[in-house]
This record gives C-alpha cells, sequence and structure tokens, in this order.
C-alpha cells in the first residue's frame, strides 16, 4: 500500500480552496447589476435666431391666410350650387304653371259651351234625361281641372274686386249695396292666385234715387 508523506497533503488542500475562491469571485460578478446611466433631459433643438423666428411665424401667418382664403372659396361656390339649385327649381315649376295655364286656357272655352249645351238641353222635356249624364261628365272634369290647381271666381253678392272682376253694366237695385255684384255674367277662372279668366259680373249701383217731383 502507498502512503504519503505528510508534506504533501496541505498542497491538495490550498489548491482547492484557490479553487473555491475563484469560483466565489466569478458568481459575485456575474450576480451584478449593471445600472445605466440617467439619460440627460436637455432638449436637443437647435436654439433659432430672432430672424428666423420671425421668418417661421410670417410662413405661418401665409399658410393660415391661404387656408381661409380656401375655405371661403369652397363656401361661396356651396352657396352658389344651392342657389342655383333652388333656381332650376323654381324655373322648373314656373314653366309646368305655363305649361298648365295655356291648357287650361284652351279648356275653358270648351267648358262653357258645354255649360251652355246642358242648359239648354233641360229646357226641353225629351233632353232632361240625356243632359243628367252630360252632367256627370261635366263635374267630373271639374273635379279633375280642380285638381290641378284651376279655381272657380263665382263672386254673387261680393264687392267688386278690379283684380278679378269684369265689370259689363252698374245697375240701380234695392236689395244689394252700391259696389257690390248683382250678377256673374261669366264665371271666372284662377289658378294659385295666377288669374286666368276674369268674371264677367254686373254690379249695383245702390238704391235708384226717388224722381224728384215737379214744381206747380
Amino acid at each position: 500500500m502507498v502512503s504519503f508523506g505528510a508534506s504533501e497533503r496541505p498542497c491538495c488542500t490550498m489548491s482547492k480552496n484557490k479553487d473555491n475562491n475563484k469560483n466565489a469571485v466569478t458568481e459575485e460578478e456575474s450576480v451584478e447589476e449593471v445600472v445605466p446611466e440617467p439619460e440627460s433631459t436637455e432638449s436637443a433643438g437647435p436654439d433659432l435666431s430672432a430672424e428666423e423666428l420671425s421668418a417661421l411665424l410670417q410662413k405661418l401667418d401665409e399658410a393660415t391666410a391661404e387656408v381661409n382664403s380656401h375655405k371661403e372659396r369652397y363656401l361661396r361656390t356651396v352657396a352658389d350650387l344651392e342657389n342655383y339649385r333652388k333656381r332650376a327649381v323654381r324655373e322648373k315649376e314656373e314653366a309646368r304653371k305655363q305649361a298648365t295655364c295655356g291648357i287650361l286656357e284652351d279648356v275653358l272655352p270648351v267648358m262653357d259651351n258645354f255649360k251652355l249645351g246642358l242648359q239648354s238641353a233641360e229646357q226641353h222635356e225629351g233632353g232632361k234625361a240625356f243632359a243628367e249624364g252630360f252632367k256627370m261628365i261635366l263635374i267630373q272634369m271639374e273635379s279633375a281641372l280642380k285638381q290641378n290647381g284651376l279655381e272657380e271666381i263665382n263672386p254673387e253678392g261680393e264687392i267688386f274686386d278690379p283684380n278679378f272682376h269684369e265689370s259689363i253694366a252698374h245697375l240701380p237695385n234695392d236689395s244689394v249695396e252700391d259696389g257690390h255684384i248683382v250678377e256673374v255674367h261669366r264665371i271666372g277662372y284662377k289658378i294659385q292666385e295666377r288669374l286666368l279668366r276674369p268674371a264677367q259680373v254686373i254690379v249695383s249701383s245702390g238704391a235708384p234715387s226717388e224722381p224728384k217731383e215737379e214744381e206747380s
């Protein structure tokens, strides 16, 4: 059996201690935290001179003025477009009214003759039954024209209005006041306050004056 001398054992012990110390230092270095350096809070922007700042402010004012100009031009264009749309609607409506008025003016004499024919037929015994059927047709025709805005002007008993009435005579009347309509000779027509044909009327001139007694 081989035996080691006493002088050799301490060397092994010292070598082991060195290795342990080396490992301990390595572990301490690995656990050591790296503290980052604080960042500087100072602004890195360049300092502007008074002339440069004035130039920038001038450019800002010019850009603002240009934006306001474009905005004003846009609003004006929108307003012009809206006015054009409204004007187009009015012109279309006016053209429709003109066409309707032209047709109705041509139809009114036909209606007058139709009514005269019915009145003549009603005066004869054999024509009464015939007239009743055509009276229904006249009512339908008048209803259709009213739906398109046609209104009758039949002002019997009303005050004479030269805007809608045409006086063909002034006659004294005991029961009708002066200036009021005694009789409607021909019915007038209008469409939405637009006169197509005035009503021909006879106007009262008041109560007849009593004849003066002759002096003896």
